[in-house]
Order: structure tokens, then sequence, then C-alpha cells
């Protein structure tokens, strides 16, 4: 069976929470250390999540060949705003990068969850792309609640992103939408999120501005080759004419359709 697997740590006060939330809203059947409900399977393990290695391999040990990976966590900033959102992982240095396989339709349906059932006073998003596990072969994302311990152990909080996790079983219904990188705004990629939220369109890797000049022509051939991306979207308040014309070029190489906000609404 192909499964979504959420993967909660006994460690994170948020991932906890979503984990009890879980438990709460639905039945589960319990086989050993997993918990399964519909084509839904949870497992909560010590640790960070951020630092996993070789988890397929370890889920393929259990039985399990997830067709999604959903990480329940907490998300930290040091203006803790009280905050819901998720996002892909991956890691891009000067000179160097690692990227996991991105779930650009199951982040849209979160979205789209978590922007019905959000608790008053949290904003949404999706965020850049960045930390690990970098090595998944498996399509994933973030589901997170930040931005401190008062957001994190909110129930209200727990609850819409639980519910947000087990709507992702309907997030195929999104394939055939077109799918597009992101490059540019804020960590937050608030206006790639505008773009998810109001029409037929999903993102990929999304790269804020201050990622832009270390994206290389390997490091876009591969996020558009993992997303399956067919365009960027390119924020046009976040580059000098230079740095325009430099991912310009790169997309036209990778035969990648460059977009604005403008073009992207027209697919609307």
């Amino acid at each position: 069976m192909s499964e979504i697997v959420i993967i909660c740590s006994s460690s994170d006060p948020a991932s906890s929470n979503i984990a009890s939330r879980l438990l709460e809203l639905v039945e589960w059947e319990e086989h050993g250390d997993l918990r399964f409900h519909k084509s839904c399977c949870m497992l909560c393990i010590e640790g960070e999540l951020v630092g996993l290695r070789n988890l397929e391999g370890m889920l393929d040990r259990m039985g399990l060949s997830p067709r999604l990976i959903v990480f329940a966590s907490r998300h930290k900033s040091k203006e803790a705003v009280a905050w819901l959102g998720g996002h892909f992982t991956g890691v891009v240095q000067e000179g160097s990068f690692e990227l996991s396989r991105p779930a650009p339709y199951a982040l849209k349906r979160l979205l789209m969850a978590l922007q019905r059932d959000s608790p008053s006073g949290f904003r949404l998003s999706a965020e850049a792309t960045h930390h690990g596990p970098v090595d998944l072969r498996t399509p994933s994302l973030f589901a997170e609640i930040g931005s401190c311990e008062q957001h994190w152990t909110d129930p209200a909080a727990g609850t819409a992103v639980a519910r947000a996790i087990l709507e992702l079983e309907r997030y195929e219904e999104h394939a055939g939408e077109p799918v597009l990188l992101g490059v540019g705004g804020g960590h937050y990629v608030q206006r790639q999120t505008d773009l998810m939220l109001s029409g037929h369109v999903a993102f990929g890797h999304m790269f804020s501005k201050y990622q832009a000049s270390m994206l290389s022509l390997d490091v876009m051939r591969r996020a558009a080759e993992l997303s399956g991306a067919s365009g960027v979207y390119l924020d046009g308040k976040s580059f000098r004419s230079e740095e325009r014309r430099r991912l310009e070029e790169i997309a036209s190489s990778l035969d990648l359709k460059v977009m604005s906000k403008k073009d992207v609404m027209s697919l609307l």
C-alpha cells in the first residue's frame, strides 16, 4: 500500500501537539509503533526531524512505501509570530547544494486547508526551501506551527495543522495544474503563497531573494527536475536588473518559462 506517512517527534512540542490532535480527530489502528487511518500512517520518533538521514530505508524495513512524507514540526523565529505553514527541504550554499523531492500539490492543499481552519491571529504562508532532511527521493514537506512555545502548544493551532494533514489524502486532485519554481521575496514567500491560494498554480522549490545569488545552473536544473516545474516565477521587486538577467538566462537555457505575477494570474 502506498501511504502518506506522517512523522512526528516526541521531543518537539509542536509536533507532539499535532500528533495529539491527529489522535483525537480520527480513529487509528495500532500496529506496533505505527498507527493507521485510511491511507495515512503516523510514526512518532525521538530526536530532531531536520537531521534525519536514510529515513526511507527505515520506512522500507517497516514495510512502508510512502507516496508522500509529511513532517509535523515546530517553526522558530526571533519575532515569535503566531504562524502556520509549510515548506520543502534543501540546503543551498555557495558552490554546493542538496535538495529533496518536493510535493507541490500537497503543499498547496495544506495551505488551502490552513487558510480555511487557522485560528484567529495566526499568519499563514509557505517558506523558502531550507534545512533537512536533504536525501529524500519520496515527495515530502514540513507542516509547521510557529513560532514560540505559546504557539507550539496551542490546541487550536495543533488542530488546524492536523486537519490540514488529514486533508492531504486528496492532494492529487490538483494534479495537472502548472508547477513553477519560485525565486524572490522574503523567507516567507508571501507572494508565491498568495498565487497558490488564488488559483490553479502550484509551486515546487522556492528560494528567497537572499538565496538567489547562490542559484547556479545546476541548482536550478535539479530544482526543476525534482519539482516537475515548467516555469519560474521571478518576484518583480526582489532583483536588480543584472541579477534578473542572470536568472532569466539560466531559465531560458533550461527551457523554463519566466513568469511575472501578471503572467501567473493569466493562468487562473
